[in-house]
């Protein structure tokens, strides 16, 4: 006899079947997640010899004042390019100048010494007539001894007349020297980064006062870089690296090591490393970061 199935009866087959189903993609699921928390993840690429650097300015100056006086003139700005040696701020300098002529007019003064030497020579030939005469009875020896005199008179004269010459000569240096305090230059290829006064201010020496301008050092700059205890043998004076600066600036540039620090920090388990990078075109500023590939 032919058993019929009821609707009920194969809906729940139906059920069972697909839960059966569910369990064991469930199962493999779980199984497959398991399988993949217990591999242990790939490592990151190690970097070996690349470091996290710092660009900076080969050496930075602050111009002040050596004297006191009123700015006269400003020759550049910040942002201005300089060459070593050229002027940057001269102050009022009227005084230092009228001073460094008047030496000078001293310096060239010469008849105080001719007259000194022109007595001299005249006492000379005297003395040499008086020592002839002397010599033939014909004149005494107080008349040769007073010639005497008036030799050594005549000499000291000279000497005086020709050291009063040399200190003028060093009083119109020293006034020279005074005017040139006058007349501040860059002291190398730089750019300026700061500007602290203006013409008319008073300019001052010494560190409480205000600054007139600042400049940097770039055509050469100095890579600075922090690396760990580990590496401390293998980082060589004088050996060569290349320098990659942070976005959006691009390129490499070779660097050369000329630090390395003597002294590890502690705290932190590292030392510095510092390094000379050429600039010559200025094609990259200061102060920005970087990465150096030591070796």
């Amino acid at each position: 006899m032919r058993l019929l199935h009821s609707p009920g009866r194969r809906c729940a087959g139906r059920l069972r079947r697909a839960a059966v189903q569910v369990l064991a993609c469930f199962a493999a699921s779980f199984s497959l997640a398991g399988h993949t928390a217990d591999k242990p993840a790939a490592a990151l690429p190690a970097h070996d010899g690349q470091f996290d650097c710092l660009i900076e300015p080969y050496r930075t100056v602050t111009v002040r004042s050596p004297v006191t006086g009123v700015i006269d003139k400003l020759y550049v700005s910040r942002g201005s390019m300089v060459k070593e040696g050229a002027p940057l701020v001269r102050l009022d300098s009227r005084v230092e100048s009228a001073a460094v002529d008047l030496a000078q007019f001293k310096e060239q003064m010469n008849g105080q010494l001719e007259s000194a030497e022109g007595r001299l020579q005249h006492a000379q030939s005297k003395l040499r007539r008086k020592s002839d005469l002397a010599a033939s009875s014909f004149a005494s020896a107080q008349d040769r001894e007073d010639a005497e005199a008036e030799v050594a008179v005549g000499r000291a004269d000279a000497l005086a007349a020709r050291e009063a010459k040399q200190l003028a000569r060093l009083e119109h240096a020293y006034a020279a020297a005074q005017l040139n305090l006058r007349l501040i230059s860059s002291p190398f290829n730089g750019v300026v980064i700061d500007q602290a006064m203006n013409v008319g201010d008073l300019a001052q020496p010494g560190d409480s006062n205000s600054f007139i301008l600042k400049l940097a050092q770039i055509d050469l700059l100095r890579v600075k870089v922090i690396v760990p205890l580990a590496y401390y043998r293998r980082v060589k004076l004088g050996a060569r690296a290349e320098v990659v600066p942070e976005k959006p600036l691009e390129g490499h540039y070779p660097a050369t090591i000329t630090v390395v620090d003597k002294v590890i920090d502690a705290a932190s388990g590292t030392f510095q490393v510092r390094m000379d990078l050429p600039n010559p075109k200025g094609a990259l500023p200061g102060g920005v970061r970087c990465t150096a590939s030591l070796w």
